[in-house]
């Protein structure tokens, strides 16, 4: 995964703030009426997405597909109902996911771990271990858009060699590179020892005199 720390003003923002904002958006968003509305939203998502300062280049490689999923159920739903109500269904939902992409870009993936053990914490009274949940939790925001970056850089490179129709030769180095990764991953879980059960204390037996 990406190891360079995140850049922009809303780096310095609390991730417990950021999701926090995220969570009441995503309420807000279908919770308030009116393309009028939706329009200022996507607004302010954009907003967020720019403030990033993520390269351009990067950044339409991110939200090329978003874009193309959004278009395709804005073309159904106007088809199927009213172009006004398709229209604040897309924007719905490219605000959702501008203002979620906003909050993975800026938050590193330590604050993520640290503010998901924090809120997991009371599941260890449950039997859970906090820590191993949060892990989960942040490793699944983070690489899910990491595979995403990888596909696109392999199909560039195979593209560049003439392999135009070729699925075969971008699936197989994304496998080996995503197992790779996840080698790595599991290494660092282990030298951690996130997996471990929490050491039993067992009675001292009193010194005889």
């Amino acid at each position: 995964m990406n190891g360079s720390r995140p850049s922009g003003p809303l780096a310095a923002v609390p991730a417990g703030y950021k999701f926090a904002l995220l969570f009441v958006a995503s309420i807000t968003l279908y919770a308030v009426p009116g393309l009028a509305a939706q329009i200022v939203f996507f607004a302010l998502a954009v907003a967020g997405v720019l403030l990033t300062r993520t390269p351009p280049l990067r950044l339409v490689r991110m939200l090329l597909g978003l874009f193309l999923v959004v278009g395709i159920v804005f073309v159904t739903l106007g088809l199927t109902s009213t172009w006004e109500a398709a229209t604040i269904s897309a924007l719905r939902l490219l605000s959702l996911c501008l203002f979620a992409c906003t909050v993975t870009l800026t938050t590193a993936f330590s604050e993520m771990l640290a503010l998901f053990e924090t809120l997991l914490r009371p599941t260890g009274r449950l039997g859970l271990n906090p820590a191993q949940i949060s892990l989960a939790l942040s490793m699944t925001i983070r690489f899910i858009p990491e595979i995403r970056a990888q596909y696109l850089a392999i199909r560039e490179a195979q593209f560049a060699r003439g392999l135009h129709n070729s699925p075969v030769a971008v699936l197989v180095p994304l496998l080996v590179r995503t197992l790779e990764a996840a080698q790595e991953i599991s290494s660092a879980i282990d030298a951690r020892c996130y997996d471990s059960a929490p050491p039993v204390r067992r009675p001292v037996p009193p010194v005889s005199d």
